[in-house]
């Protein structure tokens, strides 16, 4: 009966001390950035701005997990940024949007340029992350603001 009672408790300590360690890493990776959600005119302003749209669903994927996934996703942030500073609509084109939308290009470029993909550490990682999201929290407040 007593070596029951040892294994239960053995069993016990053991599982209760690996789940504190895999929450600890899990939520370090966690980013907590909000982002302004656009009006109903300026909704309708992006509804065929391609480039806006994919930016858009990479930094929710990548917010909605962890900012490792960005380093995967470094390509699609570059080509899904030139394409929204090319493919700006024209009633989008004013100066202000357009110093948004290269603020959001500056920040992906200097992502790309300092993350090492061989060598990840999560903290540099996520400092970027955290910064290109408020870049775009940024430009939907201005986009808010037009419309």
């Amino acid at each position: 009966m007593k070596l029951y009672f040892t294994c239960i408790l053995a069993f016990l300590i053991v599982l209760t001390s690996c789940k504190n360690e895999d929450e600890s890493d899990v939520s370090n990776l966690d980013l907590k950035v909000p982002v302004v959600s656009l009006d109903r005119g300026a909704s309708r302003a992006v509804k065929n701005w391609i480039g806006y749209k994919e930016l858009e669903k990479d930094l929710a994927l990548i917010t909605n997990t962890n900012a490792l996934n960005a380093i995967d996703m470094l390509d699609d942030l570059a080509l899904n940024s030139n394409q929204m500073a090319i493919g700006i609509p024209e009633t989008l084109a004013t100066p202000s949007i357009l110093k948004k939308v290269k603020r959001i290009d500056t920040e992906i470029n200097d992502f790309y340029a300092n993350v090492n993909r061989s060598e990840t550490r999560e903290w540099v990682v996520e400092q970027h992350i955290e910064t290109l999201v408020k870049a775009f929290d940024t430009l939907n407040k201005e986009l808010n603001r037009s419309f």
